[in-house]
């Protein structure tokens, strides 16, 4: 981003981050967070009012995801069978350009509020992430490709996804394809993380909201 880091910290000392991929329980956690502390909880899913209104002012380059087209002229064949490094480059894409988005509609929020952003790291460096918050203020939720190809279609914001699919000429091998991109973009987004000195949490089978949301609130120093 072209601003700052000081000022951007400055701005955002109100907001807890959340970040990480699909299915760690970013969602889960924020949700519980400001439940218990009465902060606001700054939602990044697609189907959320935040991605909707960025929808109506983004570049139509960024357009060609099916969480952010519903045209039905649009080439669903071509768009899920496209090789896994290629479909995770364009998704990143324009993930970074909505992260911008959302980083002045956080601003916002945190003028008046304690915020409790829930942000994607598809196609974010952790560098990136490093800039805008301190370390007791950024926690990555994870989870294992394996885990996340488990669970992805089970969850009700995903289901527009799989019906998509469905409806392809060949849904068994576009979905293959998307197990295939759903791997690759989690195991990158893993070894990035684990890289970058960031706190983190990795999601498994026996993993509980309690023990997660405790450990949350330590790292968050809400809680001694």
């Amino acid at each position: 981003m072209n601003i700052p880091e000081d000022i951007l910290k400055y701005n955002l000392q109100n907001v807890y981050f959340l970040i990480g991929a699909a299915c760690g329980g970013k969602t889960t956690m924020a949700n519980a967070i400001s439940k218990k502390y009465g902060y606001m909880h700054f939602n990044d899913n697609y189907h959320e009012e935040n991605f909707a209104n960025f929808q109506k002012i983004c570049d139509e380059r960024y357009k060609e995801s099916p969480e952010y087209t519903e045209s039905a002229s649009y080439d669903w064949e071509r768009h899920f069978n496209r090789p896994p490094e290629e479909y995770n480059k364009s998704l990143g894409k324009g993930y970074l350009e909505y992260f911008e988005y959302a980083i002045i509609e956080i601003i916002k929020f945190a003028n008046k509020n304690v915020v409790v952003a829930d942000i994607n790291l598809l196609g974010l460096s952790c560098n990136l992430i490093k800039q805008i918050a301190p370390y007791n203020r950024i926690a990555c939720l994870l989870a294992s490709p394996g885990l996340v190809v488990k669970d992805y279609y089970e969850r009700d914001d995903h289901r527009d996804i799989y019906e998509a699919i469905m409806r392809l000429k060949d849904p068994g091998k576009a979905l293959k394809n998307m197990e295939d991109v759903t791997k690759q973009g989690t195991q990158k987004t893993i070894d990035e993380v684990k890289k970058s000195g960031l706190f983190y949490i990795m999601r498994d089978e026996n993993s509980s909201v309690e023990n997660t949301l405790n450990i949350l609130e330590r790292h968050f120093e809400l809680i001694k």
